[in-house]
């Protein structure tokens, strides 16, 4: 034998033993999330009813799909974090609204953009008003908690209330989807440029008596965020501090405002994903965060609540509570009561009160879309495995 064939035949050797190796070494193996001192006790998903064999299919499918923007998935049952995993991508910029920022590792210190999300977290803070006493009834009508604007609020627009709001039935017209988030017609984006935003909203033209049908509305959540203003006599960042993120000890995040000082109540809200899991968390246990209850039982029931068939704009949602989708999994002749939180570009937290469970994602599929559906991902990897 030749040293030239010797040498060849090493060659090949080593390839084959380095290449056995490898593969072995960057295969996915379920893991425990890291604990740490954030209030999250951790545990082993295959103690609490979840397969882990199939978690490590739908991480393996993943790993498979190159072109996906998942950015995050948490898993809570039990009370317990029981998975964690986190990707790369690039993090959301505003110029323009959905495009790339700079590509990154997402990990679990990563203030996430979460979009509509944020009404969800708005009507949690609203609920916390409630709770404290400043606002008294949401069948309170609108015109008398903003009495300023009386003179817009008249007609059949004198009878929405704050009820009408939280379930995005007020009546008022409002586009957001016929023009781009370029566009400053945009309903969404103009109120960033208008002086007065809440006028601007509530000039709009009256297109069903309130609470007749559902439309999508994302300027009634920010007339939302202006009430508990008005009511509390703080900044809606000041009272969601106190009353929300401070006893969730959120230490990430942060707040967009738009015109007029407001902050953007409907989707500028930026959180760490396991700080979006203690906002599920609160529906779960009664409105407690540990020893300190943040909202009302009652506040619960009527947030998960189905007040308005919803339209088409998720297919998979067929009503509507207060800032929260409703929908129902269907899977091996098995029911699955959700309600969840959703956010553009696929944010979202879902709950699911019969299975003590939260599922947390966020993704970046705002202008393009990866080609994974964060329903499949539930429906193919984890609801179907949940002994």
């Amino acid at each position: 034998m030749t040293a030239q064939l010797r040498i060849s035949l090493l060659l090949v050797l080593f390839l084959l033993l380095h290449g056995c190796k490898d593969d072995t070494e960057y295969a996915y193996s379920y893991r425990i999330p890291e604990a740490s001192n954030d209030g999250w006790e951790v545990s082993s998903a295959g103690d609490l009813g979840l397969q882990t064999s199939s978690l490590v299919d739908m991480m393996d499918y993943l790993a498979s799909s190159p072109d996906h923007q998942i950015h995050s998935i948490l898993i809570i049952k039990d009370d317990r974090l029981v998975f964690e995993e986190y990707f790369e991508g690039y993090l959301y910029s505003n110029n323009p609204p959905g495009s790339n920022g700079d590509y990154i590792q997402y990990d679990r210190e990563t203030d996430h953009y979460l979009a509509s999300v944020s009404k969800s977290i708005t009507s949690v803070i609203f609920g916390a008003a409630v709770k404290e006493g400043y606002i008294a009834s949401v069948d309170t009508l609108l015109r008398d908690v903003l009495p300023e604007y009386q003179h817009i609020l008249t007609g059949r627009k004198e009878g929405i209330t704050l009820e009408h709001l939280l379930c995005m039935s007020s009546g008022l017209h409002w586009d957001e989807w016929s023009k781009s988030f370029e566009d400053p017609e945009n309903d969404v984006i103009a109120l960033f440029h208008e002086e007065d935003p809440l006028e601007y909203i509530l000039s709009k033209h009256m297109i069903n008596d309130p609470g007749q049908e559902f439309l999508y509305n994302s300027g009634g959540t920010n007339v939302l965020g202006a009430v508990i203003e008005r009511a509390t006599g703080m900044g809606l960042l000041d009272f969601g501090n106190q009353y929300l993120f401070g006893p969730l000890q959120v230490e990430g995040g942060m707040w967009e405002r738009m015109a007029g000082g407001y902050m953007f109540a409907s989707g500028g809200i930026y959180l760490r994903p396991r700080e979006q899991a203690k906002i599920g968390s609160l529906f779960l246990n009664e409105g407690y965060w540990g020893n300190e209850q943040i909202i009302t039982e009652d506040w619960i029931v009527a947030s998960s609540t189905e007040h308005i068939e919803t339209d088409d704009l998720i297919p998979q949602a067929h009503a509507y509570g207060y800032q929260w989708w409703m929908m129902d999994f269907h899977i091996n002749s098995q029911i699955y009561d959700c309600f969840f939180a959703a956010g553009w570009g696929d944010q979202f937290i879902f709950i699911f009160p019969a299975q003590d469970m939260i599922v947390v994602v966020n993704s970046g599929n705002f202008l393009s879309y990866g080609g994974v559906s964060v329903f499949g991902l539930l429906e193919e990897f984890i609801l179907q495995y949940l002994d």
